[in-house]
């Protein structure tokens, strides 16, 4: 289980806070121009989610499995 947690949550977790903190070095407004259409899609699709509860149900997440330890 907890190689599961590791190899399906945690590590994609990592690689994209390892992303997110390589593009706050970049001018992101340059960045935006080589990204196609999908792209911007699935970005403009992850805040608005993120947003509308999406956060709070990543920190759920986290506490629930706080909670089983």
């Amino acid at each position: 289980m907890v190689d599961q947690i590791y190899y399906k949550i945690q590590y994609p977790l990592k690689k994209a806070i390892d992303l997110m903190k390589d593009l706050d070095h970049h001018d992101l407004d340059s960045l935006g121009e080589n990204l196609n259409n999908y792209d911007r899609e699935k970005i403009v699709n992850f805040i608005e989610a993120w947003n509308n509860g999406g956060k709070e149900k990543l920190i759920s997440l986290i506490h629930d499995l706080k909670a089983h330890q």
